[in-house]
């Protein structure tokens, strides 16, 4: 595999270097008796040229395919959208080939806009996302997940607390929305929340007017992009604990409580009640207070055979557009659906389920405002 680390940053930046790096890394993956032909700077019409032709041709077939690259020094997926655009304005005139995009490096965002986009990638790194299908050429080959080359400092980190609190506040509130109005919700300085926006923009994960609001939000990319920083059990500070009686009684007992402090239910309990996969599994549950939810539920610590986990949990966000069932409040669906994607077990599995009830149900969980609390369970 091609080295890139960051000492070879400068040899990196020659396009040529990278492209024949990048078919280096795709030759590894193809049959030793596979051809693979480059042409660097091919001639086409005045209007476009590729920068590179390359010609994938298999042993005993004389069907050949032809993959048209777009080179692009540093790609994000704004810069991978465009760039399959304009790939894909000029494949109509040679309709035998297909486009690609390479670079030196691209994540795994970056792929997947270019994916449904009809529009191939590799990178040096091993990144291959190549799908021909006039040939039947399939290659998906997982490389770097960093970008060897470093982040760009002027980047917001989208991990953490504030960065976390306002992805999940754009995934369960409607658009349109201001900068500063998202601000106020979620209680960021308006500087770092613009920059948070910018660089989600940047991703292809909202779309927004020039300098004006946020118009639209994919809200399930997003939440894959919450679940690439967060962890239910590394973002909050937990407690483990072993219930007397059966689990799926706790949310009863807390209904019927009186505990002062702030309390919420996550994970199976909560998924069970929208898109139910299993009966059984543990409890999660987000207090400010964790021994206080202890005393009342009369649970035991624990190390082993662990029934119940208490956390405090990473910010107020997560204390947000709850819901309630019979009596106990749940945490919201997005929050809800991090936390399992994340979590132990099968909760992966719940997460996913709870995620495609969320993608057939819109209207059931996504506030029209920051002020709305929509009930999941509510069929109104």
């Amino acid at each position: 595999m091609a080295d890139l680390s960051p000492t070879r940053t400068a040899e990196a930046r020659s396009y040529r270097r990278v492209i024949e790096q990048a078919i280096a890394v795709l030759r590894e993956q193809l049959p030793t008796s596979w051809s693979v032909a480059l042409e660097l700077e091919p001639g086409f019409d005045k209007d476009w040229r590729p920068d590179a032709v390359i010609t994938i041709k298999g042993s005993g077939t004389r069907k050949s395919s032809r993959l048209l690259v777009e080179y692009k020094n540093d790609v994000t997926p704004r810069v991978a959208s465009n760039a399959a655009a304009q790939l894909k304005a000029f494949l109509g005139r040679d309709p035998e080939a297909a486009g690609v995009v390479i670079a030196p490096w691209g994540s795994r965002r970056t792929r997947e806009v270019l994916r449904q986009s009809g529009v191939g990638f590799i990178d040096p790194t091993g990144n291959i996302d190549l799908v021909v299908e006039n040939s039947g050429l399939v290659v998906r080959v997982d490389g770097a997940d960093d970008n060897p080359l470093g982040k760009p400092a002027a980047s917001p980190n989208l991990r953490g607390p504030k960065a976390w609190s306002l992805m999940k506040t754009m995934i369960e509130v409607k658009p349109p929305y201001g900068v500063r109005e998202l601000a106020d919700a979620v209680d960021t300085d308006p500087g770092y929340t613009s920059r948070v926006i910018q660089a989600l923009a940047e991703e292809r994960l909202l779309s927004r007017q020039r300098r004006g609001p946020v118009t639209d939000v994919d809200w399930r990319a997003m939440l894959t992009q919450l679940t690439s920083t967060y962890g239910l059990l590394d973002a909050n500070t937990t407690s483990t604990w072993i219930a007397r009686s059966a689990v799926r009684s706790l949310p009863q007992k807390l209904a019927g409580s009186r505990l002062q402090t702030r309390w919420a239910i996550t994970g199976s309990l909560g998924a069970y009640l929208i898109a139910p996969v299993a009966v059984g599994g543990g409890a999660f549950i987000y207090a400010d207070d964790p021994a206080e939810v202890a005393e009342t539920l009369d649970l035991l610590p624990a190390d082993s055979g662990i029934n119940v986990i208490v956390a405090r949990p990473y910010g107020d966000a997560a204390y947000v557009r709850n819901w309630l069932a019979d009596g106990a409040t749940y945490v919201s669906l997005p929050q809800l659906a991090a936390d399992c994607l994340t979590g132990g077990g099968r909760m992966p599995s719940e997460g996913e389920a709870l995620v495609e009830w969320m993608a057939a149900n819109e209207d059931r969980w996504r506030g029209s405002g920051f002020d709305d609390d929509p009930n999941p369970l509510d069929r109104s």
